[in-house]
């Protein structure tokens, strides 16, 4: 007997529990279709989805839900309340016809318990209702119909990409500098075209007029690549093999991507998984980069495979910073509004840049769109005009704040329209070993064809080191005796959140930001709390001198924070102090390019890196030999490289 009391009352106890549960399952639903009802209110429907999926992360099938519940659910709140609906059955009832909605409904006003299945088989009901006998009899025949043809479509579809197959597999094998098509392969290639018309159709517009990446310009690739395999057509044109790096679209790509095959990429496939170094630079990939600056994002891409066809960059001394380092990186110093950008179709896989911070940063004005340095406009035209595979811009989290929503609603609508699914992702320097607490976002996108590719990279927590592990020897270098005292504190003081946990042991450097003059008074307490100011710049590092003073705090130099932002420790910088903590405190972290663009390029190439030992400090210092410039440096910037000299 005791034992069957304790039985019913855990059942009792999990049924109460389990109904209320799902009772704040089906409020959180509704609110959130009463959130998306209000935003759709606020701004065009088309900014508002935008926004939902890729600031809200919110999926395509939810989406349709949510923005359509005010349409077809509206009123009915109370009873899909009482009823404890999940989030399926809401999605299927959005989806049902008017008739099967109020059958619905009037089930749940009586209490009957109803699933997405039941929702289904009361429309199917309903709708067979409507028909007479005969009319029922031919709907089932054209049912079966319709299942055997698709039996029939995919046997088809799958013997014709086997034997696509196979024709792209002998055709990889020609010369790649030959332009005549043997005998052979033209025949296999005219049946190949028949059954392709067979399946696709035989009308397909020609390729200048359709979107790259998308499914007609796939289809329509293929097509006219098997009609000059056919027609020998490759007489007039540029050959029909792989480029030499294997990176520029062929007629042989285009049949690829009808084998249902994995693209191999020659040498490639035989290289192991999970790699720590890169592949040979014959498989690196291209990159311009928008708004270079100094060259933080331009070390990280560098140590993650991409080779630079152009770094464009507006301020002379951050140009000159950039040449100074890597002669022959194809610096060009120019206003990103009068770069004409089709020069680089055909020529660039990845685009990247951090465009101007200003119009959305929390320190400055936050003018957004309607401050004269928004260039966003400009990173969607280089794309538009360059058509790259891929894109990364980085930007401050402020442009996430809700003042900007329609912006960066209008952002994600252009990059849609040019062909690309972006996506919006935070990333912070903390967790890829960086003693800075930087977080920063990044809008990141890929060709339609290509975008299910990606993948962020991991986070790395337990390689953040503390500032005191990061600067004790440069603190230290000018005769400072507490130096080991301040390291000492900054590795072992404890680190809180609002709630009081402990979060970690070791203090993270703020943000380094550009050149602000002196600190204002929040800032100084801030400081006071973390035992460094972080202004006025120093120009040295602490003496004794400086320190006897009471209530002193140590100051970072720039040599100081270019370290804390993880540029490398022979990097020069070109310019006065506030000139070169700007270049600093503007920088995309090295390390976070560099980690991103070890993902970017696992999805370009298709390969696996060792993420943790690439980013490793070890694997950091290795000398990466440069290519030659493609890009012919504006000698404009050669009296810069003279007369300037680098500076702490």
């Amino acid at each position: 007997m005791p034992d069957i009391d304790i039985k019913a009352q855990a059942l009792s106890d999990a049924r109460a529990r389990i109904l209320q549960l799902q009772a704040q399952m089906t409020d959180k639903v509704l609110q959130m279709a009463a959130e998306v009802e209000k935003l759709i209110e606020a701004v065009p429907a088309s900014e508002a989805k935008a926004f939902l999926k890729a600031r809200c992360n919110m999926p395509a099938t939810e989406l349709s839900t949510y923005v359509n519940f005010s349409k077809t659910l509206k009123g009915s709140e109370e009873v899909l309340q009482q009823a404890r609906v999940s989030f399926p059955v809401v999605k299927s009832l959005v989806a049902a016809d008017a008739e099967t909605r109020m059958e619905i409904l009037g089930r749940m006003e009586l209490g009957a318990q109803i699933d997405a299945k039941d929702v289904a088989a009361i429309r199917r009901r309903l709708a067979a209702a409507k028909l007479t006998v005969a009319e029922t009899i031919a709907a089932q025949n054209s049912k079966l119909v319709l299942v055997a043809a698709r039996r029939q479509a995919k046997a088809a579809v799958a013997g014709f990409e086997e034997r696509m197959a196979g024709f792209f597999a002998d055709v990889r094998k020609l010369p790649a500098d030959d332009r005549v098509v043997p005998a052979d392969v033209r025949k296999r290639a005219c049946v190949l075209l028949r059954e392709f018309e067979t399946l696709f159709g035989a009308e397909h517009a020609p390729l200048n007029g359709q979107k790259v990446g998308t499914l007609a310009h796939r289809i329509g690739c293929a097509y006219h690549a098997l009609k000059d395999f056919r027609d020998d057509g490759f007489k007039t044109k540029r050959n029909f093999g792989l480029q030499p790096d294997d990176s520029t679209p062929t007629a042989v790509h285009a049949l690829q991507a009808m084998t249902g095959r994995v693209r191999n990429i020659p040498g490639l496939g035989r290289l192991p998984k999970g790699l720590a170094e890169l592949p040979p630079k014959r498989y690196h990939l291209s990159v311009l980069e928008l708004c270079a600056g100094a060259g933080g994002m331009s070390i990280g891409l560098e140590r993650a495979g991409f080779r630079s066809v152009g770094l464009i960059e507006l301020n002379r001394q951050a140009a000159a910073t950039l040449q100074k380092n890597r002669p022959d990186w194809p610096v060009v110093q120019a206003d990103v509004r009068k770069v004409d950008f089709t020069q680089y179709r055909g020529k660039v896989d990845l685009i990247a840049g951090g465009v101007p911070c200003t119009p959305y940063s929390t320190i400055g004005e936050r003018r957004g769109k309607d401050d004269h340095k928004d260039l966003f406009p400009e990173a969607i035209r280089a794309v538009k005009e360059a058509q790259p595979q891929a894109f990364i811009f980085e930007n401050v989290e402020g442009l996430l704040h809700a003042a900007h929503t329609d912006h960066v609603a209008a952002v994600l609508r252009e990059f849609s329209r040019a062909g690309y699914e972006t996506v919006i992702e935070r990333v912070n320097t903390s967790d890829y070993g960086l003693a800075q607490n930087r977080s920063r976002i990044l809008f990141i996108g890929l060709r339609r064809d290509m975008s299910g590719g990606f993948r962020m990279p991991p986070k790395f927590p337990e390689m953040a080191i503390d500032m005191g592990t990061a600067l004790a020897d440069l603190m230290g270098e000018n005769g400072w005796e507490g130096s080991d005292d301040w390291a000492r504190r900054m590795r072992e003081t404890p680190v809180f959140d609002k709630a009081g946990n402990l979060v970690r042991k070791g203090i993270l450097a703020d943000t380094i930001r550009g050149y602000k003059g002196s600190g204002k008074v929040g800032e100084k307490d801030r400081w006071l709390r973390n035992g460094t100011a972080y202004a006025p710049i120093a120009k040295a590092a602490p003496t004794m001198e400086e320190a006897s003073v009471e209530g002193y705090l140590p100051r970072l130099t720039n040599r100081m924070r270019a370290r804390l932002q993880g540029f490398p420790a022979d990097w020069q910088f070109v310019g006065g102090i506030p000139a070169v903590a700007n270049q600093i405190g503007n920088a995309v972290a090295p390390i976070v390019a560099q980690a991103v663009g070890l993902a970017m390029f696992s999805a370009l190439r298709g390969m696996e890196f060792d993420l943790k030992a690439m980013l490793s400090v070890e694997y950091a210092r290795r000398t990466i030999a440069n290519p030659p410039s493609l890009v012919p440096f504006d000698d404009s910037l050669s009296d810069t490289r003279k007369i300037a000299e680098p500076v702490d």
